[in-house]
């Protein structure tokens, strides 16, 4: 039993890597109003219209992966997230981040 699973998670760990290095192979710009980061709804709309935004282009990334796709969208979205909203640098918006995630 104990090698059936470490053979299950290699080849999930092996699978799983295109993943990885998909997620990180693409920029994208995502359009947002910055005079709705001033207030706390505000943040929290242009939050959900940057993921909304993210999330498209990460599925559209990932539609032919066979296997690990869910993952792999799943985690492009988080890291993809993550770095437009330390490049906008909105306190605000940052606030509304770490709660969602």
């Amino acid at each position: 039993m104990k090698r059936f699973i470490i053979a299950t998670a290699l080849a999930t760990a092996t699978l799983s890597a295109p993943a990885f290095a998909a997620s990180d192979s693409f920029k994208m710009e995502v359009s947002y109003s910055g005079k709705n980061l001033s207030s706390r709804s505000g943040a929290e709309t242009e939050y959900e219209h940057i993921r909304n935004q993210v999330a498209e282009r990460c599925a559209a990334e990932h539609a032919q992966m066979r296997f690990a796709g869910g993952y792999a969208q799943t985690y492009c979205v988080r890291k993809t997230m993550d770095r437009a909203v330390s490049s906008i640098g909105s306190p605000l918006l940052t606030e509304v981040h770490t709660e969602r995630r």
